[in-house]
């Protein structure tokens, strides 16, 4: 009876602490994406007072047109990177802790079907779909 008891209680505790571990995790995801969002605005408004400032060189001081650059993460509001972009991260994660070759570069979804290379610290040669390098 003793053993019943105590594994009776043992599963209580465990089913409490899971109960407990779900309510803290969605609980922490939802701050992280009100911080996110907070950041996101924030530096929102740094960029657009930059593009802003580069119209005005571009337009009173070097007289010349100015076109404003289509910026995907403009239109985004929430943290990036769906399942696939998280998927994507940790394999070639798992694949540089296991040594398993070299990566030069990152490949990533950008949320719009077009997909970005950013390479690895020291390799050159960004890759942004439509501006020219």
């Amino acid at each position: 009876q003793s053993l019943e008891y105590d594994l009776e209680r043992v599963t209580g505790q465990f089913q409490e602490t899971r109960s407990r571990m779900r309510h803290l995790v969605r609980s922490n995801a939802e701050k992280f994406r009100q911080v996110w969002i907070v950041n996101e605005e924030e530096a929102k408004g740094l960029i657009r007072e930059a593009l802003d400032a580069d119209r005005i060189i571009h337009i009173q001081q070097l007289g010349m047109p100015w076109e404003e650059p289509h910026l995907w993460f403009m239109d985004n509001v929430g943290p990036l990177g769906g399942r696939q972009e998280k998927k994507e991260a940790m394999e070639v994660a798992t694949k540089l802790l296991e040594g398993g070759g070299s990566v030069n570069s990152l490949e990533f979804s950008s949320g719009k079907g077009s997909r970005v290379s950013l390479p690895i610290l020291g390799i050159s040669g960004w890759d942004f779909p439509g501006v020219a390098s």
